[in-house]
């Protein structure tokens, strides 16, 4: 299969090149070519690291799909979306399911959700350009889908597909356009989950908390559907009708899914990379002290962002921060430095100097950091937490506060 390929600079879209996708025995694998137009645009820039502005075709290397495409295709919740009304499609047809392989999942993410400025093309018309985005006011209908998706194997998914296909993760979630006609991203909790849990109200404290550290973080707000808690994101990869080419942590660093990296791996990108280095590496540090402080262990590489920045990549807003109960050892999914994953402030102080900072700044920043999470029941009551959430949360949030002040 051959798709054209763009990528919008400047609020245009320029074709880059042709993706090839191919199939033999089963086994996927892709090639691309930059377009020559592109190769002699003074504006052009490598889609990924591995994909140099060359004039010749590139291969991936034993992987289905280049790396920075991955970064614009669902994950288990909307491939989940995807298998599914497939096979609800193949019942209504009597015909046989459709193997879906990577180039499938690409070419069928909503063109005017897909994640970063990357468009995929067939014969001059972007694939699956639906504009189908509901509104804000279709939450409740959305969450109520999404709470039959997870009981009923044979609920129709198809809202739920033209709105959450094409974003990452494993949790249940939507795009959504608000009242201004701007995208969002609609994050639900799941239908199993506890009112105690109350993990979007928890994951909106822990991003104003972070935003008191200094720590970028997108627009958020929170919906109540009845006792339950929906948070909308602000897309950080739109500027009104402008997409801004995006780049996962994996992608930067040429990673696999399931593997160990570390975050000098991102310090290393930054500094070859990136369009302010030592305000970003200082800043990565920064969530490296904030994941430490409140256990936020879920963040793999997939969990760090690069938006494109001038003539170069820049950090993106933080993303996916969850506190975890409980004041035990936690451990992060990405090593401090070259081997230590020990969800410990110490731990990130100790590794400071990596991230172009000295002790003295390091502890000092601890310090500020641990004045702003004091206020941390301050900002659950104002997400409209409970008292039994809060004191769910309070081992959690306590123990980071003292482990930031111990720090020496």
């Amino acid at each position: 299969m051959e798709y054209g390929v763009s990528v919008q600079i400047d609020g245009k879209d320029v074709f880059a090149g042709t993706l090839y996708a191919h199939v033999r025995r089963g086994v996927e694998s892709a090639s691309f070519r930059y377009d020559a137009a592109y190769l002699a645009d003074g504006r052009s820039f490598p889609l990924a690291p591995d994909m140099p502005l060359l004039d010749g075709v590139v291969h991936t290397q034993g992987e289905a799909m280049f790396r920075v495409f991955e970064d614009c295709m669902p994950d288990r919740w909307g491939r989940n979306l995807m298998l599914r009304e497939e096979r609800r499609r193949a019942r209504s047809e009597q015909r046989a399911v459709r193997t879906f392989f990577e180039h499938d999942y690409l070419a069928g993410v909503s063109d005017v959700a897909r994640q970063g400025a990357l468009r995929i093309w067939v014969d001059g018309s972007a694939v699956a350009d639906t504009g189908g985005v509901p509104r804000e006011v279709r939450i409740p209908d959305l969450l109520k889908a999404a709470d039959s998706a997870a009981s009923d194997l044979d609920a129709d998914v198809g809202d739920l597909v033209a709105a959450g296909s094409s974003l990452g993760g494993a949790r249940p979630k939507a795009s959504v356009l608000d009242g201004e006609g701007t995208l969002n991203i609609a994050k639900f909790p799941k239908s199993e989950e506890l009112p105690v849990e109350d993990v979007c109200a928890w994951e909106k404290t822990a991003l104003d908390l972070a935003a008191l550290s200094g720590i970028r973080v997108p627009d958020s707000r929170l919906l109540r559907i009845g006792d339950r808690s929906v948070l909308l994101l602000g897309r950080f990869d739109r500027e009104g009708g402008r997409r801004i080419p995006y780049l996962s942590g994996l992608t930067a660093v040429q990673g696999h899914d399931g593997g160990r990296y570390s975050y000098l791996d991102l310090v290393s990108f930054l500094e070859e990379e990136g369009s302010v280095p030592k305000a970003d590496i200082r800043e990565l540090w920064r969530r490296i002290l904030f994941s430490c402080a409140i256990g936020n262990t879920d963040d793999h590489m997939r969990n760090h962002g690069f938006l494109r920045e001038g003539a170069g990549w820049r950090l993106s807003p933080a993303f996916d921060v969850n506190p975890t109960p409980g004041d035990n050892p936690k451990f992060l999914r990405s090593a401090i430095d070259f081997d230590n994953d020990e969800a410990d402030p110490r731990a990130a102080v100790a590794a400071c100097e990596w991230f172009r900072m000295d002790r003295g700044e390091a502890v000092a920043e601890a310090k500020e950091m641990a004045s702003n999470l004091k206020r941390w029941r301050k900002a659950a009551a104002a997400n409209g937490i409970s008292k039994l959430s809060q004191d769910y949360m309070a081992s959690c949030m306590e123990a980071g506060v003292e482990r930031l002040n111990a720090v020496r």
